[in-house]
């Protein structure tokens, strides 16, 4: 049973395929055969609409990879249009060769993680009910990083989670009211400094494991938002879930 445009499209190729080689086999004709005929229109139009759904769904500035593997197959949808009824030779041809792109190219895009769909019933990386919702800023700061881990945008979201460890930093100590201890010269010590107060600080009363993924987040994060030869990919944010999960929510404790 299809589960989206993409097998949806599929089905209806192979549904249009197999009526053109009938009517190749037996020679009637796709626009008068009073069985085969509806069947063929109704088989057609599937195909252009799910198409149409598919470019919508992947947009070029979110999804490039899938987008240019459509745009390359839409010159082949439109000559599909225009030769139906009349030409089925032509059109068992063009169907074969959708059918391959569909099933090689596109079908190898769609399978990436990047290439998976925001959607309002996807779980979140961290769960927002961690930071309560007086802490507007942070709070707004995670879901962001739930929205770009859901979009398959790694390197934002570890940007993100960055810059959410450090705003709960300075938001425990600023609560527990020793924010001097994090400040030279009136202003915040940069991250990497940071963090070592914050793990140091018995206040904070911060767990071995918080401790020991912070480096890991700080450096991820700078990789997301600073490295132009590395990208964060998704293994690397699953890997620190538990621990990044762990961290966020001892830190949102301390607020």
């Amino acid at each position: 049973m299809p589960n989206g445009p993409a097998d949806e499209f599929a089905s209806h190729v192979a549904s249009l395929t197999h009526i053109v080689k009938m009517a190749r086999r037996h020679g009637f004709g796709l626009g008068s055969h009073k069985n085969y005929a509806p069947r063929a229109s109704e088989a057609l139009a599937g195909i252009r609409r799910t198409f149409i759904l598919l470019q919508r769904n992947f947009p070029s500035d979110r999804f490039p990879r899938v987008a240019f593997q459509l745009s390359a197959m839409d010159p082949l949808i439109k000559k599909l249009v225009e030769l139906f009824p009349s030409n089925v030779a032509e059109m068992q041809e063009l169907l074969g060769a959708i059918a391959f792109k569909t099933k090689s190219e596109l079908a190898a895009e769609l399978e990436q993680p990047e290439s998976k769909p925001l959607t309002s019933a996807a779980v979140d990386f961290l769960p927002i009910e961690i930071i309560e919702d007086k802490h507007y800023i942070p709070k707004k700061i995670l879901w962001e990083a739930n929205r770009c881990y859901d979009a398959g945008c790694y390197n934002a979201c570890a940007a993100l989670l960055r810059r959410l460890i450090e705003t709960l930093i300075i938001g425990a100590f600023e609560h527990h009211k020793i924010g001097d201890k994090i400040k030279k010269d009136g202003e915040y010590i940069e991250f990497g400094a940071l963090i070592g107060r914050a793990s140091a600080e018995t206040t904070l009363n911060l767990g071995r494991e918080t401790k020991r993924v912070l480096p890991d987040l700080k450096y991820f994060g700078d990789v997301g938002a600073h490295s132009r030869m590395m990208l964060v990919r998704r293994p690397d944010l699953d890997r620190l879930h538990n621990q990044v999960r762990g961290a966020v929510e001892e830190l949102a404790r301390n607020l």
